[in-house]
């Protein structure tokens, strides 16, 4: 079984947003150098938020700055649980550097569930699903099963891979979300196109009976830090901006 890991970033006030892409892959090559990491992580995507005007009317988040997802077979492995205590520590501290909080105050771990099986894309969106309180967390998980598969079957979107994530751990206090819409596409501008169509409100609409529809945050992102090197280049044109050697920490 693979299990992701993902996260909703909000960069470290000292990070300006013209910054935030290097700075965030700064922290993964800090990360890189210790050996725990090595050889384990099968992909990994840093994905920023779109920050175009041509998009400003589109339903999505300004109050983040990006999401990351990686996949591994070893859960601890995305846990980072093989860092000694020192090298753990060492890692808090520059995430501090890059982000508002520390990483597992807005990580998720889960598994997915295929809805449209594919490559990944330059542009994804991310929709982060809050549970209503009196809807069980069985009937949830199985109403949106049931969902994205009959949206997937009717109302096909231009996406390129689509992928339901459910999380299998209580999420973090200040992210109450329990599953995790990821869908791909070609360029931000068909993402966009989907975003803006009839059939994504649709989707809300539908979604609505077991999730809490004021509390969605929905990202509209495209990736600028790629693991592994040969799925697409990284930060083009930009000194040393090619991934480390190695699978790095989230």
């Amino acid at each position: 079984m693979a299990y992701k890991l993902i996260y909703l970033a909000r960069r470290a006030g000292t990070v300006s947003w013209a910054d935030w892409p290097r700075t965030w892959k700064s922290h993964a090559v800090f990360a890189s150098q210790f050996p725990a990491m090595a050889g384990t992580i099968d992909w990994m995507r840093y994905t920023v938020r779109v920050d175009d005007p041509r998009f400003a009317a589109l339903p999505v988040s300004a109050a983040h700055d990006g999401v990351c997802v990686a996949q591994a077979h070893d859960l601890a492995t995305l846990r980072g649980e093989g860092f000694l205590p020192d090298q753990r520590a060492r890692i808090d501290a520059d995430e501090l550097r890059v982000f508002d909080r520390h990483t597992p105050e807005f990580t998720f771990w889960c598994t997915e569930t295929p809805v449209r099986d594919g490559p990944l894309g330059e542009a994804v969106v991310f929709r982060f699903l809050r549970r209503r309180a009196e809807v069980s967390r069985g009937a949830f998980d199985l109403a949106l099963r049931n969902t994205y598969h009959e949206t997937a079957a009717s109302e096909p979107f231009a996406s390129l891979r689509w992928v339901l994530n459910t999380a299998i751990e209580p999420p973090p206090l200040d992210f109450p979300f329990e599953a995790i819409e990821e869908c791909w596409f070609s360029d931000v501008e068909e993402a966009a196109r989907a975003l803006g169509g009839a059939g994504r409100a649709g989707l809300i609409q539908r979604l609505s009976g077991v999730c809490d529809p004021d509390s969605i945050v929905t990202m509209l992102t495209h990736p600028t830090h790629r693991w592994p090197r040969d799925e697409g280049s990284d930060l083009r044109g930009a000194p040393g901006g090619g991934p480390a050697a190695r699978p790095h920490s989230p």
